[in-house]
């Protein structure tokens, strides 16, 4: 097998160009330069010359009638790759301008080669070629110079450049482009809203050279090209390392599992005001609190705001800042061009080295790109860029209002490895937000919305469950041989002796009939035995909680200053019901609490809570408590004072262990209030009801009322049943 030969490579000095070439410019090419008047053509070729001129390397420069040298060097010298000293010895220009203008083709030839003998230069510029074109006095006539000329160059084994004006016609009939080995075209036009100038590889003879359109600017240093294609390539990806990026944000690493594999990027969606750009702007700070460098690269709010914001908070970003732990890179809208700005964020993420980087908003980054297929490609870009530095990357980005898309263009989440989706609902007079993991490859999430609230300190984040209860398992059973004692005189007794512990026990009671007293007095028999507990109220306040305690000579106060017993008080104005499970369950890991009453749990239900929201944090609730060994009371409110045809308004009866009926029955001309213990799981209990009593000292449980009355619900045949086991219906 014949070994192939690498053809030798010169290197043209201009970022990316080489890429385009698959290693540069080949050496010993003939290649014409075309494009119209100041597309950049003299400026390439010199940038070029002037990056490979030296005494061992010498350029040879011929000028024709497009412009003198000495206006050329003029020109030049606004580029900082214009270097005077190369003159010496590596660089020559030589005018070909009064040959040309005597129309002696064979002059200027005899002089182009006096030159070549004299200098042997490794690269030669003919600028502009376009006017041997002019001057020719035929077709056949500018095929025998052009001939002539490439003869020559390629047995000097020189690298030709030959510019011209020429255009997309000229390259069928001109016999110049037969000869040469290489055709480069530079072009300017509007694009994407904006002027640009493009460069295009169209032949380059034995080599496999890249056939895009890539723009490109003219700034102080030269050619700047934006080859993202060539210059991002997805590198391989390493063995998953075992540790994960953990975000640090409250909350936020419960429901993202094991956390986010480095290399990753997320798109984190949702209309405006959803709370995206603090969410991104806090990745980033907890992140350098955590010895991880981050990165946020901002087209819509400048350093400023966005430090303000972060001093709103109450975080000290400033600090992160100067410790050189935290860069925010500021591009105004106007002055976005997505080709070079994508290879300038690769470029700042390798030199800091971070480890988090945020695109903000990746929407408005890529907002003059009308092609889906583009965007999506753009957003590839990005993602190779973070997973080359093997960072992890929070892409926010706008989605419109009322639509089911989760990007701008709709293409962009089939890019990215995570997509977290921001959202709000109008709930009464007040917008609630909402987060939800949408996708998130190689990781087992959280399922479903969860509650988000932004205030002091950042970013909120409720779980509707927990880490512990991420795999549905059955709560464990009750321990049938261990009772605690209620703390209401005489209930006992009818319970089979108490309550079972981790048991849960429902109280359902009409307004005002002693269902917060029988909470405090379950809490105050537990501290008597050195048990701690806690006592959420969703009604009363702490003080007012402690003045009906103390009107009663319960001694809830005492036990409060001796931190057996701790009240918790949750206004629903402020917390929703999927707020309320993370909130309650930090609580608990805080207190090593084993009885806890939650008071008119009825009020997490709101006008627009949906029933099956209700019911499903109260069952993850009392799943918890079971798991923590905990014994719970919780208290719900009746809509009826005296009826007893339902338990629960709420058919909340199912995830209680125990059921007490609590309603006001008139007796000797006066509502006085009754108990009817209407379930206990795995015990005996009695099935009548009990006059109670509510005075110094608390609830207490008195006689049997004399006559049950059959509830209208029930059949003839029912009657028995009740009388045998009480009222057992759903709510």
């Amino acid at each position: 097998m014949t070994k192939r030969i690498a053809i030798p490579r010169l290197q043209t000095g201009v970022p990316n160009l080489d890429a385009l070439f698959k290693g540069g410019l080949p050496k010993g090419s003939v290649t014409a330069v075309c494009g119209p008047p100041g597309s950049g053509k003299t400026t390439l070729t010199q940038q070029i010359c002037f990056h490979n001129a030296s005494a061992a390397h010498r350029v040879l420069a011929f000028n024709t009638l497009s412009e003198p040298t000495a206006k050329t060097l003029r020109h030049l010298q606004q580029f900082s790759f214009f270097d005077p000293k190369k003159f010496e010895e590596g660089v020559q220009f030589v005018d070909l301008g009064a040959m040309l203008r005597l129309r002696s083709f064979d002059a200027a030839l005899a002089l182009i080669m006096d030159n070549l003998k004299q200098v042997k230069p490794d690269i030669v510029v003919i600028d502009s070629f376009k006017a041997f074109d002019d001057l020719a006095a035929s077709k056949e006539e500018l095929r025998m110079f052009g001939y002539e000329i490439a003869v020559n160059l390629m047995a000097w084994e020189t690298t030709a450049l030959l510019l011209g004006e020429y255009g997309p016609a000229d390259y069928e009939s001109n016999p110049l482009f037969s000869i040469v080995d290489g055709l480069l075209v530079l072009s300017q036009r509007v694009s994407q809203g904006e002027h640009q100038r493009f460069f295009r590889i169209v032949k380059m003879r034995g080599t496999d050279h890249s056939r895009d359109e890539h723009p490109f600017l003219i700034t102080s240093n030269g050619l700047e090209m934006f080859a993202p294609r060539e210059a991002i390539k997805r590198e391989s990806i390493p063995e998953e390392p075992q540790e994960r990026c953990k975000t640090h944000i409250t909350k936020l690493d419960e429901i993202l599992g094991p956390g986010i594999p480095w290399g990753s990027s997320l798109l984190i969606s949702g209309v405006a005001g959803t709370g995206k750009t603090v969410l991104s702007l806090e990745f980033i700070y907890r992140g350098a609190l955590a010895g991880e460098k981050g990165i946020l690269f901002s087209f819509e709010e400048s350093e400023e705001r966005l430090r303000a914001a972060a001093k709103g908070l109450g975080w000290e970003l400033d600090r992160e800042i100067e410790r050189g732990m935290v860069e925010i890179v500021f591009i105004p809208q106007p002055d976005i061009m997505v080709e070079a700005h994508l290879l300038m964020i690769r470029e700042r993420i390798k030199a800091m080295k971070a480890r988090r980087v945020v695109i903000d908003s990746v929407s408005v980054f890529l907002d003059k790109v009308t092609d889906p297929q583009l965007s999506r490609e753009k957003v590839f870009h990005l993602c190779s860029i973070v997973q080359n530095a093997q960072a992890v990357g929070f892409f926010p980005t706008d989605i419109p209002y009322g639509s089911r898309q989760v990007s701008r263009m709709g293409v962009e989440e089939t890019v990215v490895d995570g997509v977290i989706i921001l959202s709000s609902t109008e709930e009464g007079l007040e917008r609630e937000r909402y987060i939800e993991v949408y996708k998130l490859r190689n990781t087992a999430h959280l399922k479903g919305r969860h509650a988000m609230a932004i205030g002091a300190g950042g970013v909120s984040i409720f779980p509707r469950y927990g880490e512990q209860l991420r795999v549905e398992a059955p709560p464990p059973a009750l321990e049938a041989s261990s009772r605690l004692g209620s703390g209401t005189p005489g209930l006992d007794g009818l319970m089979g002796g108490g309550l079972l512990r981790r048991s849960t026990t429902l109280v359902s009671g009409s307004a005002g009939v002693g269902k917060s007293t029988f909470g405090i007095q379950f809490l105050l028999e537990g501290a008597r035995a050195g048990e701690s507990g806690l006592y959420v109220s969703m009604e009363e306040g702490p003080e007012q909680l402690l003045a009906s305690a103390e009107a009663l000579g319960l001694p809830l106060r005492a036990q409060l200053d001796a931190g057996l017993i701790q009240v918790l008080y949750v206004s629903r104005e402020h917390l929703r019901a999927g707020q309320f499970l993370t909130v309650l369950s930090d609580q608990l890991k805080a207190l090593n609490a084993s009885r806890v009453v939650l008071d008119a749990a009825t009020q997490l239900l709101t006008a627009h809570t949906p029933i099956d929201e209700f019911r499903h944090v109260l069952y993850k609730l009392v799943v918890r408590f079971k798991t923590l060994g905990i014994t719970s009371v919780l208290t719900l409110e009746s809509s009826s004072l005296s009826s007893m045809e339902r338990v629960t308004d709420q058919g909340l009866s199912p995830i209680a262990d125990n059921l007490l009926m609590l309603r006001y029955r008139e007796a000797a001309g006066r509502l006085a209030p009754t108990l009817t213990v209407v379930k206990t799981r795995g015990s005996e209990h009695e099935r009548r009801t009990h006059f109670m009593t509510v005075a110094r000292g608390g609830l207490r449980i008195g006689a049997p009322v004399s006559e049950l009355p059959t509830p209208s619900w029930a059949a003839p045949e029912d009657a028995k049943h009740l009388s045998q086991h009480g009222d057992t219906r759903q709510g």
